[in-house]
């Protein structure tokens, strides 16, 4: 599954998914914009580097929309949008703990780099972390990579990560 951001505006993105097992998404405008990453992109890093396989991006990997997205391709019809609470109702168990550690990495990773999360941020006061140190660093890692892509775009362009683990059918198949 590929993920693209695109710099749609100058204070916002978009996000398209290309996926092999089910139609394409997209999310445009999506929420969260600050200069250095987009919230989505956050999310992504976490689910990736602390091994959340059924995440937001892990139920998109499952053929569900995390209530969000919506087709690029196919209608949005009644039965569409059956298939895709059925498909969002079997997976996304970890979708709290990815929104619990965008909201404690994110702005650590803001302060350790002199800089205050944007007002049209979701997260900037994080809670207390319980995660290891070594693992933060990991991710600060991935996020000053990507930081340093994303800020390098002009709007209109765009930057693509790949979604490490396969996509996946649900009970009962697509």
């Amino acid at each position: 599954m590929r993920v693209t951001f695109t710099r749609t505006g100058e204070r916002r993105y978009g996000v398209d998914i290309e996926r092999t097992q089910a139609g394409d998404l997209r999310m445009h405008p999506a929420p969260g914009f600050d200069p250095l990453l987009p919230h989505d992109l956050v999310h992504f890093v976490v689910e990736v580097e602390f091994g959340l396989r059924d995440g937001i991006f892990g139920q998109v990997a499952a053929g569900g929309d995390a209530n969000t997205f919506v087709p690029t391709q196919e209608q949005r019809t009644k039965a569409w949008a059956r298939r895709a609470e059925r498909r969002n109702r079997a997976t996304g168990t970890q979708i709290g703990r990815s929104e619990e550690l965008a909201a404690q990495v994110f702005p650590r990773w803001l302060r350790r780099r002199g800089h205050r999360p944007s007002p049209h941020y979701p997260h900037t006061d994080p809670p207390p972390s319980d995660l290891p140190e070594p693992d933060l660093e990991r991710c600060f890692a991935r996020l000053d990579d990507l930081s340093a892509a994303w800020q390098a775009l002009e709007v209109g362009q765009s930057m693509s990560v790949t979604w490490p683990w396969p996509e996946r059918p649900t009970r009962g198949g697509w």
